[in-house]
């Protein structure tokens, strides 16, 4: 499956452009990584490709999801698209979960929904759902709230949450900002390996060069909402072209040492 942005802007009612007229494409099983500082417009082009922009936002230009116009389309349409064919993951897992009502009860809905699974089938898939996602004691998580459980633990929910539609593509928004480091590197080795086990394109949006190199093959930059440079992760880090890409490895390269002093005996 392909998604294809095409002339994309996206205007507040005053007329001024958050995203002014980006082209990019994310192409069947790709890791794609979006990358810029908050404000640089890459969060609100993930809304806008599932079609989730809030009313003050205009969508200009083409999104294509394996062939479908989303800019315009209507909400049978966009109910297709979400889900079935992209699903995302927030950088605050409580965006996605009920606080008042149990993790299991949550993962049912989207499976009977998208799944058809009942009774016996039913438990079984909620309990397999969080077991992909590698969480502990599944039969204790399903009776659990969700303030009941880590940070860390409710990212993998809100991630089983996304996956329990089989989407095609996975649009990951700063899963990890909110993590300490270590669960953060467990939380990208788990997105890695739903991918690679499930053929599942992957658009990871971040404003860490270092935390995107882990998880992508390709990359674009993104500044006051344009594309300012594009291209494989190893050149983005390696051999930046533009001085906004260069200040951004420089900040990971430095955050890094940094860490690494910070463990030395």
């Amino acid at each position: 499956m392909r998604i294809d942005v095409s002339d994309l802007s996206i205007a507040l009612p005053s007329g001024r452009r958050v995203v002014d007229s980006i082209s990019f494409g994310l192409g069947d099983g790709e890791r794609l990584g979006v990358i810029g500082e908050s404000g640089s417009g890459k969060s609100v082009t993930t809304l806008a490709i599932m079609g989730l922009l809030p009313r003050s936002l205009r969508a200009l230009g083409s999104i294509e999801v394996d062939g479908t116009q989303v800019v315009g389309a209507g909400s049978k349409t966009l109910r297709g698209i979400r889900g079935r064919s992209v699903a995302k993951v927030f950088q605050d897992p409580s965006a996605a979960l009920d606080p008042l009502m149990r993790i299991g009860r949550q993962l049912e809905e989207p499976l009977a929904r998208h799944q058809g699974l009942s009774g016996a089938a039913l438990r079984d898939g909620v309990l397999g759902a969080l077991d992909e996602v590698r969480l502990p004691e599944p039969e204790r998580m399903i009776r659990s709230y969700p303030f009941e459980v880590s940070g860390g633990q409710r990212q993998r929910v809100a991630i089983a949450l996304a996956l329990a539609c089989r989407p095609q593509v996975l649009i990951a928004d700063e899963p990890t900002t909110a993590l300490d480091v270590t669960v953060q590197a467990d939380i990208l080795a788990l997105i890695r390996q739903l991918c690679d086990d499930r053929g599942m394109g992957l658009l990871f949006v971040s404003h860490d060069l270092a935390v995107v190199s882990q998880t992508v093959t390709r990359g674009i930059v993104m500044q006051h909402g344009r594309i300012v440079e594009a291209g494989p992760i190893e050149s983005l880090i390696g051999s930046p072209t533009e001085a906004y890409t260069k200040r951004l490895v420089g900040s990971a390269r430095a955050l890094d040492e940094a860490l690494t002093i910070g463990r030395l005996p």
